[in-house]
């Protein structure tokens, strides 16, 4: 298991998290500044760092160094170590080195750009001091030179990393600020037609049982099973209008607070008068990612407005439980009439937002009688 777990460690530190801007114009110049320098002379004869000219273990290294600059985009790990080796091997020959030496400093603005700022450091502090030490052996000045070309690399590399960090983060909160928008759109527009919806249905109950009662009370004393219908017509209607009045509530609320338990609060509190509700809350049900949050809200309101529509029930109970894994919502109640066999659009739905967050839903009938509904949602789970 620990020599898994180093490979794994060795292979993520030399993969870097963005790729180096490939556009053709900055790969053409690489491969011009490359062949710049490995093809053409540099200095004295003996000292030349040609590909063509030179010492065997010069070409080979000039072959190295061109490679390095060229792909530096391509691969800036390799590049470095690769660019470090050319010149620490030059040195060890005992052989002059040349400004191709500075090969390793272009790749390692690549690695700097490219990697978190923890990993450009170990992946590149050992070639560097290779690199370092190798122009150490020449004199001084090299040294110092040598020193301040890595240096201004490293700084240009992490400023680029910098700047495309900060460019990330706003457009991460660009995107955030926008799905809040549109979810504070979708809000409003279900309340609006909440409320268009309630306004329609409405007025036409309204005006059913108010025919109707005129049209009671127009018979007198006769037709007592007629006007026996018209009262049944009455009641019915002013018992949709108060169902329509809750179910439209729960439907067209707004999104929940954060608290989930506050959030269910208010849909509790709108339930019919004969319904008794009772809500019970077992660990920290605050702190929750904003999905697994939204999801557990909608499976309480979707489950009590079941409750209200189909259960006939005078009590339902609202549980929340959680542990360092999962947390679990269950709404029973002990009502008389059962749901349909075949799921309608509310449970189907319920049941989709749970599974894509990795959860699992169940609704059925309860061992003591009356509905249940479970609902299991992975807390570290944000999709």
């Amino acid at each position: 298991m620990s020599r898994t777990f180093r490979t794994l460690t060795v292979m993520d530190l030399w993969r870097p998290d963005r790729r180096a801007d490939r556009g053709w114009r900055w790969v053409a110049i690489d491969v011009l500044v490359a062949y710049t320098s490995a093809a053409i002379p540099i200095g004295d004869s003996d000292a030349t760092a040609s590909v063509f000219h030179g010492p065997l273990v010069v070409r080979v290294a000039a072959v190295v160094w061109f490679a390095a600059i060229a792909g530096r985009r391509f691969a800036p790990a390799a590049a470095l170590w690769g660019a470090a080796g050319a010149t620490a091997a030059v040195a060890l020959a005992g052989l002059p080195l040349t400004n191709l030496s500075a090969a390793s400093a272009l790749a390692l603005t690549m690695v700097a750009q490219t990697r978190p700022r923890t990993q450009a450091i170990q992946l590149s502090v050992l070639p560097v001091l290779v690199a370092l030490t190798a122009l150490a052996a020449q004199d001084g000045e090299t040294l110092v030179l040598g020193a301040v070309l890595h240096g201004v690399a490293w700084a240009v590399g992490a400023s680029n990393r910098s700047r495309w960090e900060t460019a990330r983060m706003l457009r991460a909160h660009e995107e955030e600020r926008a799905a809040a928008m549109r979810e504070r759109a979708l809000a409003d527009e279900r309340a609006r037609l909440a409320r268009e919806l309630h306004d329609a249905v409405g007025h036409a109950v309204t005006v059913m049982v108010t025919h109707a009662g005129a049209a009671r009370l127009a018979l007198g004393g006769e037709h007592d099973d007629v006007r026996s219908s018209l009262r049944r017509i009455e009641d019915t209607g002013r018992a949709a209008m108060a169902d329509l009045d809750q179910v439209l509530g729960l439907l067209g609320a707004d999104g929940p607070p954060p608290d989930l338990a506050d959030a269910l609060r208010p849909l509790i509190d709108g339930l019919p008068g004969g319904l008794t509700a009772e809500l019970s809350v077992d660990g920290d049900v605050a702190a929750l990612a904003e999905p697994v949050r939204r999801t557990l809200y909608r499976a309480a309101q979707e489950a009590l407005t079941n409750v209200v529509r189909h259960a006939s029930a005078a009590t339902v109970r609202i549980s929340l439980a959680r542990d360092e894994e999962e947390i679990m919502l269950r709404v029973t109640d002990d009502g008389t009439a059962a749901l349909p066999h075949v799921p309608g659009r509310g449970l189907t739905g319920m049941r989709d937002r749970v599974e894509r967050l990795g959860g699992t839903c169940h609704a059925g009938p309860a061992p003591g009688g009356g509905w249940r509904v479970d609902v299991r949602v992975p807390v570290g789970r944000a999709a």
